[in-house]
């Protein structure tokens, strides 16, 4: 989990609960943090929390916070106790249980996140998860996953590439984009 920062993960998770009335369906959040970390890596040239993204049947997961979330963690991993001691999940809901450590934000982080709760947060999850399947990075894998169910590893590549809806927050211009993309590969490289 090289880059993962599960603390990010967590407080965003607590983050889109606390604008929920103190809970969020699991599947919600996890299209949420898709939706922030695309967004920020456009803007910002890095992603909020350095998940690794599978498409799946319902669309892009951050995987890595999808297995601590589901205690696909052992549990006296730093990244369960820590979910342990802010959140709390409940079949497919979860609740904040100590109030958000904003902290571990940096400003970028704060505004993307503010922008996709803006645009998203009032679409439940399955309203989400069909959104997803319009994207690049779910789309090239549209195929397969009909095909088999199975979950691929999307690549970063597509996330910089452009999506026109209603909202305009994935359509930026080809230079400023490259820009991005090659500044997060020079960090990721470094």
């Amino acid at each position: 989990m090289k880059g993962y920062n599960y603390k990010k993960a967590a407080q965003l998770i607590n983050y889109f609960a606390a604008h929920n009335y103190g809970a969020i369906n699991k599947m919600k959040a996890f299209k949420l943090i898709w939706l922030v970390n695309r967004l920020h890596l456009r803007r910002y040239a890095r992603t909020v929390t350095g998940d690794t993204h599978y498409a799946m049947v319902w669309g892009p997961v951050p995987s890595n916070t999808k297995d601590f979330v589901e205690s696909k963690v052992s549990p006296q991993s730093a990244e369960k106790q820590y979910f342990d001691q802010y959140l709390s999940l409940d079949g497919q809901t979860i609740t904040s249980i100590q109030q958000v450590n904003a902290k571990v934000f940096s400003e970028t982080d704060l505004e993307a996140a503010d922008e996709i709760l803006k645009n998203y947060n009032a679409l439940d999850q399955f309203e989400l998860a069909t959104y997803s399947h319009y994207f690049p990075e779910w789309k090239r894998f549209q195929e397969k996953i009909e095909t088999s169910g199975s979950s691929y590893k999307m690549d970063i590549n597509d996330f910089f590439e452009n999506y026109i809806d209603d909202k305009g927050l994935f359509n930026d211009k080809k230079e400023d984009l490259e820009i991005a993309k090659e500044l997060f590969f020079e960090t990721a490289n470094a």
